[in-house]
């Protein structure tokens, strides 16, 4: 039999799957270094392929302004960098936030994302946080901001005000219908998001911005960007080592519980235990308790300990851990 231990966990952890393959001058020194213990025919052919890479970067670079903020993101190298025009524009990037700590994080991360798409036209986004209205983001706030380093100073609540309120309705009055072009969320494509940043860099060139008079200081630009949308597989991609590094975990104050060498760490995150009608109208699904044993477990040994970790009280997980045993 093996030994199941169930703990309750009062928040999450990040776990960042390995990148996909990034544009980097740095990988081609790599590949170059590595050529020299191929044979001649391999060494030319990968010679070749580096040679086709740097001029891809070279074109791309030349017609700057003929391609798309997420197309520069994807030539991450520093032949790119070094053709980065100037900063123009100083300006606020809004991020709704969710709720919970894992929402936060992802939302944070298209801040991140469409910060540095938006870099490459010249504008310097200062990403400006807005809570939602459920209480629960306060404890999401508190967990994200032990655990993630860089996360302590931000204001949480910066677009909470009366003063953003007013921005937000002279921006409406001014742009009128386009203002939609200056809001992301989860059914804009990349094309989408690359003509709002296209669009914000229209309005922002204009002479005819209007001024907000407020009894207190904003953090909020006229015009600013709204942006409520999680990170998508694609866009994580392309950013992946700006947001791992944003993201620097603090090991000594978020981690309450370290598993030992010896111990299997099963996370039952329950989303249908979480919200049962909503979880299955958005088609989520959770492996049954038999497959986990018999196809995620099938190589566990007799005797192994595992740790059935949950966030919910422990008859959600117990026909897991009958299972196990």
């Amino acid at each position: 039999m093996s030994e199941i231990t169930l703990r309750n966990s009062s928040h999450s952890t990040l776990d960042v799957a390995t990148p996909s393959f990034v544009f980097s001058s740095s990988r081609y020194t790599a590949v170059t270094e590595c050529a020299a213990v191929l044979t001649p025919s391999l060494r030319q052919l990968l010679s070749w392929l580096v040679t086709v890479l740097s001029v891809r970067a070279w074109i791309l670079v030349m017609a700057a302004k003929d391609i798309s903020p997420s197309q520069w993101a994807s030539v991450n190298n520093a032949t790119a960098l070094r053709h980065l025009p100037p900063i123009v524009h100083n300006a606020s990037m809004v991020i709704q936030l969710g709720g919970e700590m894992g929402n936060q994080l992802s939302m944070i991360s298209v801040g991140l994302a469409l910060r540095r798409q938006a870099r490459y036209l010249g504008i310097h986004a200062q990403i400006v946080l807005r809570h939602q209205d459920h209480s629960k983001w306060m404890r999401a706030r508190e967990a994200t901001q032990t655990c993630f380093i860089k996360t302590k100073s931000m204001d949480f609540e910066a677009a909470n005000t009366e003063e953003f309120s007013q921005i937000s309705k002279a921006q409406t009055d001014w742009l009128g219908k386009n203002n939609t072009f200056l809001f992301i969320d989860n059914e804009s494509t990349n094309e989408d998001m690359d003509q709002s940043l296209k669009y914000w860099k229209e309005v922002l060139d204009r002479q005819d911005r209007p001024s907000v008079v407020l009894k207190n200081a904003s953090m909020v630009s006229v015009p600013h960007l709204f942006v409520n949308r999680y990170i998508k597989n694609e866009q994580l991609d392309l950013h992946f080592d700006d947001i791992r590094d944003f993201f620097r975990f603090d090991h000594e104050r978020c981690c309450k519980l370290r598993a030992s060498a010896e111990e299997i760490v099963l996370h039952m995150r329950l989303f249908l235990t979480e919200m049962p009608r909503r979880g299955r109208l958005l088609g989520f699904e959770e492996l049954s308790p038999m497959k986990v044993a018999n196809e995620l477990f099938h190589n566990t040994n007799r005797g192994e300990n595992i740790t059935i970790l949950s966030r919910f009280s422990d008859h959600n997980v117990k026909p897991y851990k009958d299972a196990l045993d």
